[in-house]
């Protein structure tokens, strides 16, 4: 009767910390563009920066304390060590949400723009996805090791399979398309020609953005 209630305890805690889990995924989903939007609209509202920013601190440290109780408190399998990816994805996204934060912030307080911050966010961006990358990967790897030399099923091998086409293929596609994409653009604009100050001051040329 105890280990069925042991078993139990052990089965609802896991199913916790998946309900947990997916809940501050979709947090993290509708916080990003809110902090992102906040420091891109230069709004000067304390309480409004507080409670984004606060948000965003919060799912970045509990996703973490969440991952290390999962580690401390059970036996590291590879189901559990997808909870404990997921929320180490979960932090890495605030991270970078955070970062972009800060730049805009950064922006706000300075009399000049900063230089090539499209790039800079962007290069922030990839960064982010990088990690998430290499953490997919390095999850796939530990259950195809698992699943080779411990205990094989059929459901762990449907997971794996799973996991590697939706968040291993699928994110190394969009990646790899996004990256194309983006050096082609780049290229393209750098081989317009740039234009000087005089033939701007002749074609009355201002902008497109700001009309100055």
């Amino acid at each position: 009767l105890d280990l069925q209630i042991l078993q139990r305890t052990f089965l609802l805690s896991i199913i916790l910390f998946i309900v947990v889990t997916s809940t501050l995924q979709s947090m993290i989903e509708i916080a990003d563009p809110i902090v992102l939007a906040l420091g891109a609209s230069r709004n000067r509202s304390p309480w409004k920066h507080f409670r984004g920013v606060s948000m965003c601190l919060f799912l970045l440290v509990f996703p973490c304390f969440m991952a290390y109780k999962i580690a401390h408190f059970f036996h590291l399998d590879f189901w559990l060590l997808i909870l404990v990816s997921s929320c180490m994805l979960t932090s890495l996204q605030v991270m970078g949400t955070l970062f972009i934060y800060a730049l805009f912030m950064v922006e706000l307080f300075q009399d000049t723009p900063l230089e090539r911050m499209d790039e800079i966010i962007y290069y922030v961006n990839a960064v982010s996805r990088v990690l998430e990358f290499l953490v997919a990967v390095c999850v796939v790897g530990y259950g195809t090791w698992e699943s080779l030399f411990g205990e094989w099923s059929w459901m762990g091998a449907s997971v794996i399979i799973i996991h590697s086409y939706f968040n291993v293929w699928l994110r190394a596609q969009s990646g790899w398309k996004s990256f194309l994409l983006r050096r082609e653009a780049a290229k393209k604009i750098n081989s317009l020609p740039r234009a000087t100050r005089g033939q701007l001051r002749d074609h009355n040329d201002v902008c497109a953005i700001c009309f100055q």
